[in-house]
């Protein structure tokens, strides 16, 4: 098949997830092209340009975040001639709101079956105002239903998110859940669960991008109502990661009064490295579709404190042990951080984390496998190639 991806979000599990998809496509036997925002690219899916340039064609697009009508019409006018140009496409398959938007005005345009999948929906965000949630709903409804194949859901809360808003009907929705390739799980040795506290802190964790979904300055509030709450405990929080509010959290940081203790690390390549410092993993996000930090974090034998985003209900709320609290409320978030930081006597506590580490470990290993996200995919690909 000669298959088109279309993103705009290009960082962050977005961009991971379309880099893992094609990767496995390319394995596959299929033809690719992947058009993209070269302005919202991280340094991964840069390295993924340079890394596959023989074996993808890439067309960048001028795109950002924000709606604009004149340049987001200039992107996708762009799109619909190089679609001209260089088609026909058997599918096309837009990511995240921008991209799948374009895509599927591209893909109705030239009658080419056209998926889309939302990565979180931004209506799902308690920070989203109603009238903007109305305008983003809208859009979104006409183009469930004017131009939309296939609706891919990766987590089974955003699936009935978009049957509620009644944005495309239910057997055009897919639920395929995002996977870890088998690499991934062989990254991570056995913890050591016996470590005292009295010679390194128990040490909260998170990789994120720091914008406004992800929760950062949540996070840090919440950390600093911990601290306050057990200031026996010796403590530390490290976030890994960038982004447009970086700057704003490591000035909170310094005025914080607990700047000693918490680690703002920037971007980093090497996240198994990073995860293996970690006792527990933290989730302050307002809205997910479903969390490649949280799969990869149970992947890494780690127990978590998670908002209650979408996805939740598939992963951490299936091992016990896990904590789950009440999205954009910092006290709910810092009660869930103390009730896992006295699970136990700190002479046990690493151990009896490890146990709930390792129950995540196998589950995920179990259930959220790379090979079946695409293997999945690839049918819903094969399947509209075939009605057509």
């Amino acid at each position: 098949m000669k298959i088109l991806e279309v993103v705009e979000a290009s960082g962050g599990g977005v961009g991971r997830h379309v880099r893992g998809l094609c990767q496995d496509l390319i394995l596959h036997g299929q033809q690719l092209t992947v058009a993209y925002s070269a302005r919202r690219a991280d340094e991964p899916f840069n390295q993924f340009l340079v890394d596959q340039q023989n074996e993808i064609r890439f067309v960048p697009l001028e795109l950002g975040r924000e709606i604009s009508p004149r340049e987001d019409a200039r992107a996708t006018f762009r799109l619909m001639h190089y679609i001209k140009q260089e088609g026909p496409f058997d599918i096309i398959h837009g990511h995240s709101a921008k991209g799948g938007a374009i895509a599927r005005i591209a893909g109705r345009r030239f009658n080419i079956p056209t998926v889309y999948t939302p990565h979180g929906l931004i209506m799902s965000s308690p920070e989203t105002s109603r009238p903007r949630a109305a305008i983003y709903t809208s859009i979104e409804y006409v183009l469930g239903q004017w131009a939309t194949s296939r609706i891919i859901a990766v987590s089974e809360g955003e699936r009935e998110f978009i049957l509620e808003l009644g944005l495309i009907p239910a057997n055009r929705i897919v639920l395929i859940h995002n996977g870890l390739d088998d690499e991934y799980f062989s990254n991570f040795s056995e913890k050591n669960s016996r470590e005292d506290l009295s010679r390194k802190p128990l040490t909260f964790g998170s990789i994120m991008r720091f914008d406004a979904a992800k929760g950062p300055g949540l996070l840090l509030e919440a950390f600093i109502r911990l601290s306050e709450a057990l200031p026996q405990l010796p403590t530390r929080l490290v976030i890994a990661g960038d982004g447009e509010l970086f700057a704003e959290i490591k000035r909170k940081v310094r005025t914080s009064g607990l700047d000693e203790r918490i680690l703002l690390l920037g971007w980093r390549a090497d996240i198994t490295r990073v995860l293996r410092d970690f006792d527990i993993f933290v989730v302050s996000s307002l809205r997910e579709g479903g969390s490649y930090g949280t799969i990869e974090a149970m992947a890494a034998g780690l127990p978590i404190v998670s908002t209650e985003v979408f996805g939740t209900d598939e992963t951490i709320a299936r091992v016990p042990g896990n904590i789950l609290v009440p999205v954009g409320d910092p006290d709910a978030l810092a009660n869930g951080m103390q009730r896992m930081a006295t699970l136990s006597e700190p002479t046990s506590l690493r151990e009896r984390l490890h146990r709930i580490g390792h129950s995540n470990r196998d589950y995920v290993f179990a259930h959220f496998k790379r090979s079946q996200t695409t293997r999945r995919t690839l049918e819903v690909y094969e399947q509209l190639c075939h009605d057509k």
